[in-house]
């Protein structure tokens, strides 16, 4: 992973606080391309190394689905 060591090292943390029973969400956001995905499986993988359960969901454009369709 070329260029988001502080992005990713602040998602192990979060993952850190979650694991000793702290409640967390991280939410990735930005435009097309910027690495989301990568920076989502890189922590998926940890987490999934380390024991979590890891599930995955996408959705698509948000004019081709009903209101909470995911």
């Amino acid at each position: 992973m070329v260029g988001r060591d502080r992005e990713l090292a602040r998602v192990m943390l979060l993952l850190d606080d979650a694991l000793a029973g702290g409640g967390r969400l991280v939410l990735c956001t930005g435009e097309a391309g910027i690495g989301k995905t990568r920076l989502a499986e890189e922590a998926a993988a940890s987490a999934a190394a380390r024991g979590v359960p890891v599930a995955w969901a996408r959705a698509a454009d948000r004019d081709s689905l009903p209101p909470y369709g995911l």
